[in-house]
């Protein structure tokens, strides 16, 4: 649902409304609730409403789905995908050739992710229906007008400040140079102007403190983050875990040994000269916080070093920082 349409120089500039989209972000937040301090307290009766298999099923499928987030791109590919009936959305995206879902799988792949087969994507649509006409039906009725009237709100600001003033009120981590908008997250992405035919701008309630944002095929969406509640001051579990295991000189050493290769247990403890029974209590710390995956070869065990959670640790930092900001 389109609720502004214009142009800014050579650019179509969308504002849009999915119920589909608000959706799978609050799956997303379901499933991995931590760092969304405004929707904890949604996220836990939510869970306590939903059948246990339910929730289950979603959260495996987000194994495959980078936690629901790659599937969100499809409304920018889709148009149908945006409809204001729900089902009907879904009945598109069921309709959709696999090739559609694994492109977008595609550009966020990362380490632990599962393959997305025929059979996950009949999985994840008979998921979203599920959940969307047994609970998340109920709740867009209380939230969409809501979001409806952000949306608008935020095209009336556009529109006196321009598409580049309006984009650095987005969010803290978007800046804009001279010649294209860059998105800070866990890399940095850079969008050139001369590279750019439409920009999209989607809201949720359920997002903050993400940058929410995807590009491709001359294409960049930016995501409103609506804010419905206050929230929780409570700082988030995984931050927590991360900053704890890395709080220690051993197990910082331990990082450093692995990083670049990979080290079993008996290989550290002899680099480290310390028992292997100590480098075991450390490797289970880093291991329970996601800084290592593991493998087993033979009769070893192999640590290595999971990249992608350590560079999101700056991006989760500012996350919290964000939102304290905000209040």
């Amino acid at each position: 649902m389109k609720v502004y349409s214009g142009r800014y120089g050579n650019w179509s500039i969308e504002f849009v409304y999915s119920p589909l989209f608000e959706m799978l972000c609050s799956i997303h937040v379901l499933i991995k609730p931590e760092h969304h301090l405004e929707r904890l307290m949604w996220a836990e009766e939510m869970k306590k409403s939903i059948p246990d298999k339910l929730f289950g099923r979603l959260r495996e499928l987000g194994k495959s789905t980078f936690d629901w987030c790659t599937i969100m791109d499809l409304c920018n590919i889709h148009e149908p995908c945006n409809d204001f009936n729900v089902i009907a959305a879904l009945n598109y995206m069921e309709d959709l050739p696999l090739d559609d879902f694994q492109y977008v799988l595609l550009k966020y792949k990362a380490q632990g992710d599962i393959p997305f087969t025929e059979s996950t994507k009949r999985e994840v649509i008979s998921g979203l229906k599920e959940y969307y006409l047994g609970y998340f039906e109920r709740e867009l009725r209380f939230i969409e007008p809501l979001l409806v009237r952000c949306l608008k709100r935020n095209s009336e600001m556009y529109e006196k400040m321009g598409i580049i003033n309006y984009a650095k009120k987005l969010h803290s981590r978007i800046e804009v140079t001279e010649e294209a908008f860059l998105f800070h997250k866990y890399t940095l992405f850079t969008i050139p102007f001369n590279s750019l035919k439409q920009i999209i701008i989607r809201v949720s309630s359920f997002i903050d403190p993400h940058l929410l944002m995807d590009y491709g095929n001359q294409m960049v969406q930016f995501t409103i983050r609506a804010h419905l509640d206050r929230g929780s001051d409570v700082v988030p579990g995984d931050l927590l875990r991360i900053t704890k295991a890395l709080a220690d000189e051993t197990r910082l050493k331990i990082l450093r040994c692995i990083h670049g290769g990979t080290s079993s247990t008996q290989s550290l403890a002899q680099e480290l000269n310390l028992t292997e029974a100590c480098i075991s209590k450390h490797l289970k710390l880093l291991y329970d916080a996601e800084l290592l995956y593991k493998e087993r070869k033979g009769s070893f065990i192999y640590y290595y070093m999971n990249t992608f959670i350590l560079d999101k640790i700056p991006l989760e930092i500012y996350e919290y920082l964000n939102f304290s900001l905000r209040k």
